[in-house]
């Protein structure tokens, strides 16, 4: 009877034994599984969030641009002391504030947060980069644009309803003018020389440069991430 009961508790602890190994191996499946799967949807966010930062990169050239035109102009403004040299319907032109249209979804980060996956594997730099980007850098930069798009729509204001000496071009020949363009251009020249003009366009100028640094930045951090993903996806 003890060489039974022996026995029967060594085949006990066998199939105990066998019971745990076929659980361990089942959970090491599961997680070579969930890893994979992790894997291919985190290359699925990598193929997203380059593409996001094309778009990205591409209104940022072009809102650069715009801005070191716009920039470029109200310096012109203010250094030419022969406005008369200068046509009517430029000098109207210089006087059309720009605005700051770059902007960004965060629908990808927070479907990214949302996925539960917080081991990201040879991409870990790349998800750090993400989260830097949409989490902190892009809300920041937009209290920045929205700051100066606000002073664009204060200057903007002044051009075309506060003051009340000069009667602007509103629309592709307009025809409705009380006085004509010779007049209009002396009134325009007389009221860009005044203080509160050329105020409007220093600080309007100033925004600018200190936006222009900021979207630079920006960029360059986009431009630095899409090349790193480009790599990875190779």
């Amino acid at each position: 009877m003890e060489n039974k009961t022996g026995k029967y508790f060594k085949y006990a602890i066998g199939e105990i034994v066998l019971v745990v190994i076929g659980i361990l191996i089942a959970l090491q499946i599961n997680t070579w599984n969930q890893e994979k799967s992790n894997q291919s949807t985190l290359k699925q966010f990598l193929v997203e969030y380059k593409e996001e930062l094309r778009l990205n990169i591409k209104d940022f050239k072009l809102d650069i641009k715009l801005i070191a035109s716009q920039k470029k102009n109200n310096d012109n403004l203010l250094k030419n002391k022969r406005l008369d040299t200068i046509p009517l319907d430029s000098l109207e032109k210089h006087l059309e504030p720009a605005y700051i249209k770059v902007s960004y979804s965060p629908t990808l980060l927070k479907r990214f947060e949302n996925s539960q996956i917080t081991n990201y594997g040879k991409y870990d730099s790349i998800f750090y980069n993400l989260q830097e980007l949409y989490g902190y850098l892009w809300p920041e930069f937009n209290i920045d644009k929205n700051k100066h798009n606000t002073k664009v729509d204060e200057i903007k204001s002044y051009w075309l309803y506060q003051q009340s000496n000069y009667e602007f071009n509103f629309s592709h020949g307009d025809n409705t003018f009380i006085n004509d363009s010779t007049q209009r251009k002396k009134v325009l020249i007389n009221l860009l020389m005044s203080p509160k003009a050329r105020n409007l366009l220093k600080v309007d100028s100033r925004s600018k440069e200190f936006i222009k640094k900021k979207m630079d930045q920006l960029k360059g951090f986009a431009e630095t991430n899409l090349k790193e993903i480009n790599k990875l996806l190779e």
